[in-house]
Order: structure tokens, then C-alpha cells, then sequence
């Protein structure tokens, strides 16, 4: 599966209303978490209804304190234990995709006061928060330690720091941040809350890998941290849709019916 992000900060997502299982959602839409509750065992929802769900593992967890939640009535908490992960066992469109787009909110609790040491000869150069199989190419997103900015790693490529100015200022702490990545063909843009803060030149094919998505659950992380609403999409989204989900207008009631949450379609102006 190819999927290596790092969340350190929540990984994006409209909230809005939860899609009914009449709702048309984008058929390239493959995951989507609302993190608003968890089933028994411990289990989280995607809200796809491709039945990928995945899985809170030790001491990750659903919270519902209003300052810790960007919409809706819960979200990811990753905190106190370094292996607290969110996991989604690896699937076949999710191991084969070429172009996509990761999208969701994050926001950082506090730093770690002291991040533990990194193994010797680590590919992973940063701290990585939000991760997948780190033995392939899978794409991945990370918070360096210090200084708090965003590094999206791609097999062997790793960007320069980006942050809300672009590079050299780093996030604010308990702040909500817009975060996506996507990728066409060979270029990759980072997106935070709905502008383009980089661009950079990667592998246009890769190895992803067999394993699964993680977020958290690193040999080492750089804060503990709260996501909601996240999203994979084995497309690249456009800018406008990007912007459009920063605005938390991509998730649209279908004028023909006013129970219907339809995803896609957007009229130029709205």
C-alpha cells in the first residue's frame, strides 16, 4: 500500500454533514474519516462505505472537547504515548494509485520536550507523524523537530520545510491548519489552508509498498496532535477544489434534493 503521511496535525477535512449512504460521493474519494465516533473495537468509520475502516491502537483516541475539535463532535487525538496510532490495513486501491491527494486538518497540542532518538541509517530524516509502509516509496508526510514545519517525504525525495509562510516560521500551537498534498504525475503541491506554499519535482511512478496508512505511531514524532477529517483521493485534486475544501465548500447539498450530500460537480462562482 502506498501510503506514508504524517499527521502531526490533523489531516483535513469538511465536516460538514455526515454523507448518508444515498449521498454521492467522488468515485475517486477511497478513504474518508470524520473521526465523530468510535464502533466496537475500538474501530473508526470510513465514511466511504468501502468498509476500509480502521483501527485506534494504543491510547489513540476519539476526543470530543470542543477546543479539540474542528467540526462536528470528534476527532484523532494522538497523545502521550509515542505509539499511539490510527491504522487502515492496506487495500488494493490504495496499494496501485499513481496520482492523489491527501487533505485534512490538524493542530498541534504541544511539542514533544524531548523526542526520543532516531534509529541509525533511518531513511525518515524528520519526525514523522502521519505514516504508512516505511519500507517502500509510499508518500509521506512529517513535523521536523525543532521548528515545527512540514516536510512531505516521497520515496527518496524530501522537500524543504514548509510552513504557514512558506518556510522559516513554523506552526502555532492549538491552531486549526488546512493541509493538503497532491500529487500529478511528476509534481507534487503543498497546500496550507487552501494556498499553494510549494512545488516540487518527484518520481512520476514508485514502488508503493505493501503495509497500510498510519497516522502517528513513529519512532519518533515531533508533537502530539489532533486531526480531523481526513481524506485520500486517488486523484489529484484541483486547485480550486482544494481551496474550495479549505472553505469547507466541497462537500455540497444537490440543489435537486435537500437530504442528498453529493460530492463534485462544482459550479464555476460558487
Amino acid at each position: 500500500m502506498r501510503t506514508l503521511i504524517m499527521v502531526s496535525f490533523v489531516i483535513t477535512f469538511l465536516v460538514m454533514t455526515i454523507p448518508s449512504a444515498s449521498a454521492a460521493l467522488d468515485p475517486n474519494l477511497i478513504l474518508y474519516f470524520t473521526f465523530e465516533e468510535q464502533l466496537d473495537g475500538r474501530k473508526v468509520e470510513d465514511m466511504t462505505g468501502g468498509g476500509n475502516n480502521g483501527k485506534l491502537r494504543f491510547g489513540a483516541k476519539i476526543t470530543n472537547e470542543p477546543a479539540e475539535v474542528y467540526k462536528g463532535t470528534g476527532a484523532l487525538k494522538i497523545f502521550n504515548n509515542i505509539s499511539a496510532q490510527f491504522r487502515v490495513d492496506s487495500f488494493d486501491r490504495m496499494d496501485k494509485y499513481a496520482d492523489h491527494t491527501y487533505i485534512f486538518w490538524f493542530y498541534i497540542l504541544e511539542p514533544l520536550i524531548a523526542p526520543p532518538p532516531r534509529p541509525p541509517n533511518s531513511v525518515l530524516k524528520k519526525a514523522n507523524i502521519l505514516v504508512g509502509d516505511e519500507k517502500g516509496d509510499s508518500p509521506g508526510i512529517s513535523l521536523t523537530d525543532p521548528g515545527l514545519s512540514l516536510v512531505y517525504k516521497f520515496g527518496r525525495i524530501g522537500p524543504d520545510a514548509i510552513d504557514p509562510e512558506g518556510e522559516g516560521g513554523g506552526f502555532d500551537q492549538k491552531k486549526w491548519y488546512h493541509i493538503a498534498g497532491v500529487k500529478k504525475s511528476a509534481n507534487l503541491t503543498i497546500y496550507i489552508n487552501g494556498k499553494a506554499k510549494g512545488n516540487f519535482n518527484v518520481q512520476r511512478g514508485f514502488v508503493q509498498g505493501r503495509g497500510h496508512l498510519r497516522i502517528g505511531g513513529t519512532t519518533s514524532r515531533a508533537a502530539f496532535f489532533v486531526m480531523d477529517e481526513f481524506k485520500l483521493y486517488d486523484r489529484a485534486l484541483t486547485k480550486k477544489e482544494v481551496e474550495l475544501d479549505a472553505k469547507d465548500l466541497l462537500l455540497l447539498v444537490d440543489p435537486t434534493s435537500k437530504l442528498t450530500t453529493t460530492w463534485g460537480n462544482i459550479k464555476a462562482g460558487r
